[in-house]
């Protein structure tokens, strides 16, 4: 059966001399793999279209197993990102993030607009040449929106234990293994929690609430950016 994508991919790698497998999570079907054959071949015409970080058609033809990519039309090449390293080697580390935390063949929609918002965020703040630190804050923002909406808990409006509401100058903590903010008093008796200062906690607030797009406006310190990063880090790896 033939199938068509329409689909953002994530990577590739190398399956034979002239074939390789990518990697791409699709609106029609979630993340899937396929085999791109002949595509290591000098002028090969499918390669160009199958590039990682690239919006793509692409066309299927399955009958068992992974399936082989038949045709493939690029939508959108993202050349702004890709002609700026400090976005592209953001643009990975998301990469990296969202391969792990989306299961394959599982079809979201809300995601995949998602992801295709940060790209095109992430496309026009590269074409401005906007400072690497709104690169960052996009990014980062994106990972905390996309856990939430694959169902992972993030309580920052109230602490996770004793179920108060989350207050300035509480010398508040973020418990990755709560899933979520500790006031002072409880974060003395957890064993396992970072400090977080009232602003991570706030900006963590809005990327919940808001779209992917909006993040942009924001202004963030570096020392905010540092913990926000600090925090997802310790979030992921309880995810």
């Amino acid at each position: 059966m033939d199938f068509k994508y329409s689909s953002i991919i994530l990577s590739k790698r190398d399956l034979s001399e002239t074939d390789r497998i990518y990697n791409f999570y699709s609106l029609e079907e979630g993340k899937i793999q396929a085999v791109g054959r002949g595509v290591k071949k000098p002028n090969a015409k499918l390669a160009g279209n199958l590039e990682s970080l690239t919006f793509s058609e692409i066309f299927v033809s399955r009958r068992k197993g992974l399936g082989n990519i038949t045709g493939a039309i690029a939508m959108n090449n993202f050349l702004a990102i890709k002609e700026n390293f400090s976005a592209t080697s953001r643009v990975f580390w998301v990469f990296s993030y969202f391969d792990k935390l989306v299961v394959e063949q599982e079809k979201d929609e809300k995601v995949f607009g998602m992801f295709l918002e940060y790209l095109e965020t992430m496309e026009k703040l590269s074409a401005e040449k906007k400072l690497e630190n709104k690169l960052d804050i996009v990014s980062v923002g994106f990972l905390f929106k996309l856990a939430q909406v694959l169902g992972y808990k993030i309580a920052m409006e109230y602490c996770v234990v004793c179920e108060k509401k989350t207050a300035a100058g509480n010398n508040n903590f973020f418990s990755a293994e709560r899933g979520g903010a500790l006031c002072g008093e409880c974060g003395k008796i957890e064993r396992k929690k970072i400090r977080n200062s009232d602003s991570s906690i706030k900006l963590v607030r809005i990327f919940l609430k808001n779209k992917t797009g909006n993040f942009s406006k924001l202004e963030v310190p570096e020392k905010d950016l540092r913990e926000l990063k600090l925090i997802w880090r310790e979030l992921a790896g309880w995810i």
